[in-house]
């Protein structure tokens, strides 16, 4: 997880607290929304990785069977 997703998870979760501490429905609302903003760029974040480690992958045994061919 990144620095910058864990800094917006928590500012979202002391928004959400302090609203539900004031009774201010709409900050804790927005605080709820920054923890899921950034709980999906998280999640986005970790897809990507994914898809470089399949390419990397895909690349290798491209390469492997274009010697096997030969």
């Amino acid at each position: 997880m990144p620095d910058e997703t864990i800094g917006e998870k928590a500012k979202g979760v002391a928004k959400e607290a302090m609203g539900k501490l004031t009774d201010d429905e709409k900050r804790q609302k927005e605080g709820e929304a920054q923890q899921a903003k950034a709980q999906k760029r998280d999640e986005a974040e970790e897809a990507e990785l994914e898809a470089q480690r399949k390419r990397a992958e895909a690349a290798g045994h491209k390469g492997s069977e274009v010697r096997n061919q030969d």
